[in-house]
């Protein structure tokens, strides 16, 4: 006999899928299962006579044809090519940092689906660690090879910009779409979007204390009492993200099973007889997830390089690329998931794209980031300026009050949208102290 988050999600499911063409069936099976797990972390059990009767997938060249078909962002891997040849044809550094962007586009969206791919072949626990540690591996990519250039502001700057783009921007995205297409007020699981924002919260609070003591002369930017601090708190919250994991794995999974919203009453034997299959073969879902990773990294690589005089092509600082063009690009594949998630009455995918992927970069990667600085000798630092500090901090602050209640509209959703307005607005003008300034006049 199932459990009843079992059946919770075999019913979600079945009205997912109803009066669904064929030709989309793939394309929204694929998203729904790979948001579910990427950013719940949580993964239902196969039941043992599926497993028994699974259907092997198809060959390494029909699932990747088929996986390339489901998206049609995949169309853009035909810049990719040409995004590889721009640096080393000369082109010009704004057509190289342009091009780039476009190819990592595609390339994010790859390595999301291949994670997938590879978790579909492993039980439940392991699927979603994968899933955790993979889940902003572009950002993390990215940051790394800026980080190698020392374009130290750069990688301070994207870090909070893809934070503040989650949860400001894809959240109030979300809340318009819901509240417009599925009713005035739209609920969803408040367990798991109080939960990221309290992690979310004491994250900015490891930015805070850096920041303070500074105001107050008690320690220098980059000096050795800041990067002992500084490194101490990053291993305190890794610790607390392995935490978190734990408890959405293990002991308390079932708070986070049982928030799947149930729209639609279903067939649940027609829902079991569509269980997702892996388009690909363990073997395969390797193959792509390393072949995107380094595809990201090499690309990466060119588009950090040209940062610097793209910034000054464009009339653009440093600060206002790293902030709002980073992260747009490194997120887009997933920011639209979300968005129609959404519009489907779906929130707590939605939520958990949003508030989920925030969390990981705050706990996991901010931390990761300024340890792997440690190691290749870079002084990254949880000092981040007090405007970005406090801009990140009145951020959590406003998303905070709209997840109390468990339940959403397009007002709130509204005032998501216009605080992240006017806060790239003012990134525009803004020039950090520890970066290259430009001239905007």
């Amino acid at each position: 006999q199932e459990s009843s988050a079992g059946c919770v999600e075999k019913n979600f499911l079945g009205a997912f899928r109803m009066n669904t063409s064929p030709g989309h069936k793939l394309q929204r099976e694929g998203t729904l299962n790979k948001v579910h797990r990427r950013f719940l972390l949580v993964r239902q059990a196969t039941p043992s006579s599926l497993m028994e009767n699974e259907i092997p997938p198809p060959s390494f060249v029909q699932g990747s044809i088929d996986m390339i078909k489901s998206k049609p962002l995949y169309w853009l891997l035909l810049v990719v090519p040409i995004a590889f040849a721009a640096a080393p044809l000369g082109l010009n550094p704004a057509w190289v940092f342009t091009l780039c962007c476009i190819g990592i586009l595609p390339l994010a969206g790859l390595l999301g689906d291949a994670t997938e791919q590879v978790a579909l072949h492993t039980n439940e626990t392991l699927g979603g660690l994968l899933n955790a540690t993979f889940g902003n591996a572009t950002e993390l990519i990215v940051c790394f090879f800026a980080l190698q250039q020392g374009l130290l502001n750069v990688v301070q700057v994207s870090l909070l910009g893809s934070i503040l783009s989650n949860t400001l921007l894809v959240l109030g995205c979300s809340c318009v779409a819901g509240g417009i297409m599925c009713g005035p007020q739209v609920k969803f699981n408040v367990v798991a979007a109080q939960a990221n924002t309290t992690l979310l919260q004491i994250a900015i609070l490891g930015l805070i204390i850096p920041t303070a003591m500074e105001s107050v002369g008690q320690l220098v930017p980059h000096g050795s009492v800041d990067l002992q601090l500084s490194r101490t708190i990053s291993c305190l919250l890794l610790l607390l993200y392995g935490m978190y994991v734990y408890f959405q794995l293990f002991t308390h999974r079932q708070l986070f099973e049982t928030g799947v919203p149930v729209k639609a009453e279903a067939d649940v034997g027609s829902a079991s007889e569509e269980e997702e299959r892996p388009l690909l073969s363990l073997r395969g879902g390797l193959l792509w997830l390393t072949g995107a990773t380094v595809a990201i990294a090499f690309m990466s690589e060119s588009l950090t390089g040209s940062i610097e005089a793209a910034a000054e092509s464009f009339k653009l600082s440093q600060t206002f690329v790293g902030f709002v063009i980073i992260p747009i690009i490194g997120n887009a594949a997933e920011h639209s998931t979300a968005i129609v998630m959404a519009a489907k009455g779906k929130m707590d995918l939605a939520f958990g794209v949003a508030l989920g992927s925030s969390t990981q970069i705050a706990l996991f990667v901010v931390p990761t980031m300024v340890l792997i600085g440690w190691l290749i000798g870079q002084p990254l630092d949880l000092y981040f300026g007090i405007y970005e500090t406090v801009i990140t901090f009145l951020s959590a602050l406003i998303v905070s009050h709209v997840v109390p209640d468990g339940e959403t509209n397009w007002l709130e959703g509204m005032m998501l949208l216009m605080s992240y307005t006017i806060i790239c607005y003012a990134f525009f003008f803004y020039h950090s102290d520890t970066g290259h300034t430009i001239s905007v006049t």
